[in-house]
């Protein structure tokens, strides 16, 4: 990749998009977020992307969609199927059956890639963050929805339908009944969501808490947050035991908005999962924050995905 090249990561989110332009060495020169509308027919909405990343690259670069100087655009959202290049199904945006990838090759006027967002933000943190150390790490976004994404032996996993590694979606054993956005109960989304942690607040406390609140409620030593703390730490130490048995990580990376809760919330995680784990794997396991910041991880997991993809076919 030259000097003068860029790339472009794009994460759709169920809440916000967020849009970033790299150059070859992963810095970020530009950054946009805007809320993801919800429609059944997203090509207004890429449509709509590919005129704000042409603004871009004319203010940043000075040129536009089209030149060759752009390599390429790497784009995550939920369900997208790298292999098939389609988003079947997916609950938290309304889409079904949309062919993304070509839609972004169309509108951007270059090379284009897509990838479950999740699988996005563990390969950015594998390149540039908190993952580059790690051969096999997990890859954990606490926001919208659950999402993982799975490095193993240095490589991300997809599984043979590119939706494999869908951690989010692991049942777990519980005294309450939950529908997951997919329609499944008990899933770890069902708890672990911003959603439905909220829900868990209201449920304990008879009020409605930001997870913000919740944070600063935990480090000034409230009671009540220091209950809920211990109850969503135990819902995810939970589902990373059935993983990390599976798995055999070094390490599990948590990004997205409730990562915001920091180093005190992973601390209590990792208590609760020596505490459940399989003696094999007592004390060997590091649970760890974002490095990419909580909710950049994808982008910069899709602009290192395109260079990957343009420059070793």
């Amino acid at each position: 990749m030259k000097n003068d090249q860029v790339a472009i990561g794009i994460d759709i989110g169920g809440t916000n998009t967020k849009i970033g332009l790299f150059d070859h060495a992963g810095v970020l020169l530009s950054y946009r977020t805007h809320p993801t509308p919800k429609a059944s027919d997203p090509a207004p909405f890429i449509d709509q992307l590919a005129q704000e990343c042409d603004q871009l690259l004319v203010s940043e670069c000075g040129f536009h969609l089209g030149d060759s100087r752009l390599v390429g655009v790497g784009a995550g959202a939920p369900m997208a199927n790298y292999f098939t290049g389609r988003v079947d199904n997916a609950p938290n945006l309304g889409w079904r059956n949309v062919p993304l990838r070509d839609l972004f090759a169309e509108k951007f006027k270059t090379n284009a890639v897509i990838e479950n967002d999740a699988n996005l933000a563990a390969v950015g943190e594998k390149r540039w963050g908190a993952g580059k150390d790690f051969s096999d790490f997990i890859l954990i976004t606490l926001g919208t929805g659950v999402g993982t994404g799975l490095i193993l032996n240095g490589k991300l996993y997809r599984g043979f339908n590119a939706l494999g590694a869908e951690g989010g979606h692991l049942i777990i054993p519980h005294d309450k009944q939950r529908l997951c956005s997919c329609g499944g109960l008990n899933h770890l989304e069902s708890y672990l969501s911003a959603k439905g942690i909220k829900q868990t607040i209201t449920e304990l406390t008879g009020e409605e808490w930001t997870i913000e609140k919740l944070g600063v409620e935990f480090k000034n030593g409230n009671l009540r947050a220091q209950t809920i703390i211990n109850c969503i730490a135990q819902e995810l130490a939970t589902g990373f035991v059935s993983i990390a048995v599976l798995f055999g990580p070094q390490a599990f990376v948590i990004g997205g908005g409730v990562s915001k809760l920091g180093d005190p919330f992973f601390a209590v995680v990792l208590r609760k999962f020596d505490e459940l784990v399989h003696f094999s794997l007592k004390g060997k396991v590091r649970i760890i924050g974002a490095s990419l910041s909580s909710d950049k991880g994808a982008i910069y997991g899709g602009a290192a995905h395109i260079i990957d993809e343009v420059f070793q076919a």
